[in-house]
């Protein structure tokens, strides 16, 4: 299939709004961008009769990562750069037509895999979210609860208040760099990318790491808590 045009997505993002999260009818009369639907029709996203406009299998797919795209966009715009509304709409609407695939991915998962758009509407899960649900466990936890030396991958940050957010991608928290734990007493020292930081425990709890290896427990002295 080709690649959809910006006005296409935005269709079948709105088809899947009214019809997904506010369960009403899609009157083909009341969408005003004719050819754009016959074009989504042509390429089996979208049914069309006399009264109605429908999503079929393929639709729904594409429609749902649509309206997941635009409230990760959203979620960026609003937890990175502290936008406002109205300005975090209208760049939303941008730039969620580059978070295709693999970059969207890595920005759900820098952000924690999110439920919710800043204004409270769910967001889609994507494969990232359902692999990190898959792999919660003994594998998954945060930094406060590593010992020291015990190597780790950051796999996502989850942090609802922005000043923290930024503070720890500023020191390189970022989904994939290694970690490891120098210090937990009287704070927190991580070393990142061959620097270290001093961060309070409740930061290190929002730092979700996967395991890569086994502690050196006991290398330097006992874990301190």
């Amino acid at each position: 299939m080709r690649e959809l045009t910006e006005r296409e997505e935005e269709i079948l993002e709105h088809l899947w709004i009214l019809i997904e999260e506010q369960h009403e009818r899609a009157d083909p009369g009341m969408l005003a961008d004719a050819y754009e639907l016959r074009s989504l029709k042509q390429l089996g996203l979208v049914e069309l009769g006399d009264r109605e406009a429908k999503l079929t299998r393929e639709g729904r797919l594409e429609a749902q990562g649509c309206v997941r795209r635009h409230r990760l966009a959203e979620r960026l715009l609003k937890d990175v750069l502290d936008s406002d509304d109205e300005e975090m709409h209208a760049a939303g609407c941008k730039l969620e037509h580059g978070l295709h695939r693999g970059l969207e991915e890595r920005v759900c998962t820098m952000l924690g895999h999110p439920r919710v758009c800043p204004h409270g509407k769910p967001i889609p899960p994507g494969d990232c979210c359902r692999r990190m649900e898959r792999q919660t466990g003994p594998l998954l936890t945060t930094v406060a609860e590593l010992e020291r030396h015990e190597p780790a991958v950051v796999a996502y940050l989850h942090s609802a208040e922005v000043a923290d957010l930024r503070k720890l991608m500023a020191i390189g928290a970022l989904p994939g760099t290694e970690l490891v734990v120098r210090q937990r007493f009287p704070s927190f020292l991580v070393e990142l990318g061959g620097s270290q930081f001093g961060i309070d425990e409740h930061m290190a709890r929002q730092i979700y790491v996967r395991r890569s290896g086994g502690g050196r427990r006991g290398h330097g002295g006992p874990p301190w808590r």
